[in-house]
């Protein structure tokens, strides 16, 4: 699943589709979920503190109480399911060094002994350096039961026949019997932007959940109805929808998935609205806010998120004003920030400066691009944009001690 907001893409389905899905679609009842009920589900895993789709990431995620953990499913050139996100394996891994002759590096155009190569942890952070690329077998391993599997046929046109490969590999690992857990999730879920992949997914492993994967804003009633007779759910982003199309997307039978949600305000504002299943790239922050603990972030400090500026006129990384996120002290003392840093969605690190504190109840301004330091204003100097998601993005901020101290999450008109 997309890291950000994603374009709300509606697919005309034929009326031809015949997807009889054997599962039974739980009640409309049963799935208003309500904060008591909502599966949390790690996108990747805990992407927000480990790299994405890695063996550390799926463990941390079990450790932090996710009830779901997603993966996005692709093949290698000899036939091998991978976990990869990217159509390449450019962001996440060292390919471009240890295979520098063989751009564009796309998953398929290597073995599987070729891409457990890679080093797929460094690029994330020094401490995870080593990690590997997973496979459906990793995942199978790490998991062992104790979490249902949410599995997207990502890009089928680059991976011909993963569908069916993906169906095999289930129904060796006697994973296939559609049966849901006491969590309310489902012991194997798939889900693809193509329907054609998940017609062919059905043909193998026809009790398997499956769900045509939309998201963004509530598809329209028609979409639905055409929706409702072979899925078993609906993707949305609760900054797009509201509880009145949750409720019409409940009243088709459909259950309502939320496209990752981080903030402890768009989770909120997810469970608030109904959503059935909470997808985060934080699973513990998701559990601690519908545990309702006092404290979202158990290593608060008192220095929030507190505003991000993604598009400033001209250039985002244009000296001195280009595009920044603000810190803010909640409190009446003055904290200190040097050495920690922040993260957006995809995984890109802003760093604040040794020896950088903000003076009770005021701000730090943490720029992307170049400029002159001063005690209000940190620059990174970098020469890319750094919030780049379409729509919005979450900004997570750690302590040098990487403790996660806060999430903040913005919009874009």
């Amino acid at each position: 699943m997309s890291g950000g907001m994603m374009t709300n893409r509606i697919a005309v389905l034929g009326a031809g589709v015949g997807l009889a899905v054997s599962a039974v679609v739980m009640s409309v009842g049963s799935a208003q979920a309500g904060a008591d009920r909502a599966v949390v589900v790690g996108h990747r895993g805990s992407p927000g503190q480990a790299p994405e789709e890695t063996a550390a990431s799926y463990e941390r995620a079990l450790a932090e109480g996710a009830q779901v953990l997603e993966a996005d499913v692709q093949l290698t050139s000899d036939g091998r399911l991978v976990l990869v996100h990217d159509d390449t394996l450019a962001r996440t891994t060292d390919v471009e060094t240890v295979y520098p002759d063989r751009s564009p590096w796309r998953v398929g155009q290597f073995t599987l002994d070729e891409i457990k190569r890679l080093d797929a942890g460094s690029w994330f952070d020094s401490r995870y350096k080593g990690q590997r690329v997973a496979t459906l077998q990793d995942l199978l391993r790490i998991n062992r039961g104790r979490a249902g599997l949410t599995l997207e046929l990502k890009s089928p046109a680059n991976s011909p026949g993963v569908a069916t490969k993906l169906a095999q590999e289930l129904n060796a690992a006697k994973l296939t019997d559609g049966a849901t857990l006491k969590s309310g999730a489902y012991r194997v879920h798939v889900h693809s932007r193509d329907e054609a992949a998940l017609r062919e997914f059905h043909a193998a492993a026809p009790k398997v959940q499956l769900s045509y994967l939309s998201g963004g804003a509530m598809l329209s009633d028609a979409d639905l109805d055409r929706l409702s007779g072979w899925t078993v759910s609906v993707y949305a982003h609760p900054r797009v929808t509201s509880a009145a199309d949750v409720k019409r997307a409940h009243a088709k039978g459909l259950k309502v998935v939320s496209d990752p949600v981080d903030s402890p305000k768009e989770i909120g504002m997810a469970v608030n609205q109904g959503y059935d299943w909470v997808v985060t790239n934080f699973p513990e922050t998701v559990r601690r806010v519908l545990d309702k603990r006092k404290e979202t972030f158990r290593d608060a400090r008192g220095v929030v998120v507190d505003s991000v500026f993604p598009d400033p006129g001209g250039d985002d990384v244009q000296p001195e004003t280009g595009e920044h996120v603000v810190l803010r002290n909640t409190t009446s003392r003055a904290v200190a920030v040097g050495g920690g840093y922040l993260r957006d969605q995809a995984g890109n690190l802003l760093t604040i400066g040794a020896g950088y504190t903000i003076p009770p109840g005021s701000l730090l301004r943490v720029y992307v691009g170049p400029g002159t330091n001063r005690p209000g204003a940190y620059y990174n100097g970098r020469t890319a944009g750094f919030l780049n998601n379409t729509g919005g993005d979450t900004i997570s901020y750690f302590g040098p001690d990487h403790a996660l101290l806060d999430i903040g999450s913005y919009m874009v008109p």
